[in-house]
């Protein structure tokens, strides 16, 4: 583990700030997936607009490859120059931390695509609120993402408190997601176990997009231990 003087020392380097700068724009690209994919639920569950669903979740797609192209790049620019390999790989360790968020994002949109859409019309009045409840306080929780990269890269000021923002919109999604597991089962559906199987996965990794934002918040929480006023 790294010291956390050398981390402080490094964001004071132009080349440090210019990195760091990319990964707030990384950070932001990851959050527009989260609210692409709030918006292909509605449309799926609300509207019950299937083209243009399918359209939205597409661009979920589009912009995690736009995430993943910031994140090659941002690994390129780490990689060059003279730097502490313990700051290299703690940097790394965040950028990658930051797209497991677009990347469960991705795992849900592609998923869903599978799903019959009896399976959503078969769904309760309680379900559909819960999912779309899931998703939105999701979205919230990712809104403090590049917050908190920001506050990271300036005065690290409020680190702790987006932390505890993150940490307490993360304990919403899961204790919604128990009562979605419970919702689910009191309800039957006419499909086969695989379809239940894919829609089990789904719920699991769009649990996980909040468990993800939060284990930025943690990480970079883990890397100012020690610094003064956190």
């Amino acid at each position: 583990m790294f010291k956390i003087g050398s981390l402080i020392e490094y964001l004071k380097r132009e080349t440090a700030l210019n990195a760091l700068e990319k990964t707030i724009k990384h950070a932001q690209k990851v959050q527009e997936c989260v609210k692409e994919l709030e918006k292909g639920f509605v449309m799926l569950l609300k509207e019950k607009d299937l083209e243009k669903t399918h359209d939205i979740f597409h661009n979920v797609d589009l912009l995690e490859g736009e995430a993943d192209d910031l994140r090659r790049g941002l690994q390129r620019d780490i990689s060059k120059g003279e730097l502490d390999p313990n700051v290299r790989q703690n940097l790394s360790h965040l950028i990658k931390r930051i797209d497991d968020v677009a990347n469960c994002c991705n795992g849900v949109a592609r998923r869903i695509a599978t799903v019959p859409i009896k399976f959503w019309d078969q769904c309760s009045e309680e379900t559909i609120g819960l999912i779309i409840d899931i998703m939105k306080i999701t979205v919230d929780c990712a809104g403090f993402l590049d917050k908190i990269v920001i506050d990271l890269v300036e005065e690290r000021k409020e680190v702790k408190e987006i932390a505890s923002q993150i940490n307490q919109h993360e304990h919403k999604v899961d204790l919604l997601n128990i009562k979605l597991r419970k919702s689910l089962q009191e309800t039957k559906y006419d499909v086969n176990f695989f379809t239940i199987f894919t829609v089990g996965n789904i719920f699991d990794i769009l649990e996980a997009i909040s468990d993800s934002i939060e284990g930025v918040a943690d990480y970079i929480m883990v890397l100012l231990t020690g610094v003064e006023g956190i």
